[in-house]
């Protein structure tokens, strides 16, 4: 079997962003997957997406297929800011860039990595098995999924919102998930209530329209505006460099919130009821409904409603990895739960790359969202071309030493 020099397992963001990168620097490779399945199959019909239209691109290194160029092709005016992108549009783009800079995916899942004769082993869901010299891993949020109780759904199950007309559902959580689902489950027909340990919803405020003296106060950048998004958004190595892991862990869990974008403000205030300061003591199924008990500033309460939704975000590990086979995810070097990463994405098993939300503990929030990819691609396609360099560099003395060996055996 031939192996693969690099397979990217994974088709979203990151790891088309890391297929763009490594087809113009002529890396060969293959990319596994369907095609940001977790966008298309597991998002909200009807989302926007939170982040501004300028940080929404996937990232080729020349930047021709950027979201601007897209929409621009298609005759659509273009803003930098303040104008949400519906989800369905950039599930268009995403074929437009895919088609334009990464070119065919092999709509396979991998079901399992393995380490075998110094290469990776890739067994496949269709049955069959794949060898590679390189992997990297670009598997996105879906294994991170936090689900508090079985009797939940993740907010990620709520793809077709119709099943949910004229039910009763509480949503449980006060980020973008929770609030825009809870706002698309009432604009639907379910009787929706929404239930958060904090004290007030946060909510996102407009982006200023830039002007010189505007950057200079508050700099455009990709986790929102001001300096300190602007150090997180685009120093990502610097923050890997300056702060010890435990440091950069705190930061990375308690950092960027849950809040909501500015354009869902009017559609929740005054039409779900928001139950702020409560917690959930108890679920129990009572003739196929839910009954929660709430704990709250005035004092325990209860609900019954039909469905549960856990807009509860999602829990980073290294275990949490579930298709790295065991043997091979304990030869990882650790930072605590999550993988200890080189300066390019690399763990300590030589030739496994891990990009992405598992690489946010050491790079910073900006790795949660698509805006990172800016800074992985290029740092994992530069340790990849180093890498083969090196591997053919080693090959050539054998073949010039082999005739001089010979030689010597004549004499």
């Amino acid at each position: 079997m031939q192996p693969i020099d690099t397979a990217i397992i994974g088709a979203g963001p990151y790891g088309l962003s890391v297929a763009a990168h490594l087809r113009s620097a002529g890396v060969a490779y293959e990319i596994f997957g369907e095609p940001l399945e977790s966008w298309r199959d597991f998002m909200p019909q009807g989302m926007k997406l939170k982040s501004e239209p300028f940080a929404s691109n996937l990232w080729d290194p020349e930047r021709r297929f950027t979201y601007e160029n897209y929409i621009a092709e298609q005759g659509i005016a273009y803003r930098r800011v303040n104008d949400p992108i519906p989800i369905e549009r950039f599930l268009e783009y995403g074929q437009w860039f895919r088609r334009h800079a990464v070119g065919d995916v092999r709509r396979v899942k991998v079901r399992r990595v393995a380490r075998a004769d110094g290469a990776f082993s890739l067994e496949l869901e269709d049955g069959t098995v794949s060898k590679a010299r390189r992997v990297v891993l670009a598997t996105g949020h879906m294994g991170f999924r936090h689900v508090p109780d079985d009797m939940c759904l993740h907010s990620t199950a709520l793809h077709d919102l119709r099943q949910f007309a004229g039910r009763d559902v509480t949503v449980v959580g006060s980020g973008g998930a929770a609030l825009e689902s809870a706002a698309l489950l009432h604009e639907i027909g379910a009787t929706t209530r929404l239930v958060a340990r904090r004290k007030q919803i946060t909510w996102n405020s407009l982006t200023p329209e830039p002007n010189a003296i505007e950057r200079l106060r508050t700099p455009e950048a990709g986790l929102g505006p001001g300096w300190r998004s602007w150090a997180v958004s685009e120093l990502p190595f610097l923050y890997r460099r300056m702060f010890e892991p435990a440091k950069r862990h705190r930061f990375f869990l308690n950092s960027w919130g849950p809040s909501g974008a500015w354009w869902l403000r009017d559609r929740v205030e005054g039409k779900i009821d928001l139950l702020v300061e409560h917690q959930i003591a108890s679920a129990q199924v009572v003739d196929g409904r839910v009954r929660l008990g709430l704990t709250g500033p005035a004092g325990a309460t209860e609900i019954l409603t039909d469905h549960v939704v856990a807009a509860t975000g999602f829990d980073v590990a290294l275990e949490r990895i579930d298709c790295l086979e065991p043997t091979l995810r304990a030869q990882i070097a650790r930072e605590g739960p999550y993988a200890r990463l080189s300066a390019n994405f690399e763990t300590s098993v030589n030739g496994l790359f891990i990009v992405g939300l598992p690489a946010a503990p050491v790079f910073g929030p900006v790795q949660r969202f698509m805006f990172g990819a800016k800074h992985t691609a290029p740092a994992v396609t530069k340790a990849l071309k180093r890498s083969r360099a090196h591997a053919q560099t080693d090959q050539v003395p054998a073949a010039l030493d082999e005739p001089k060996l010979k030689v010597l055996q004549r004499d």
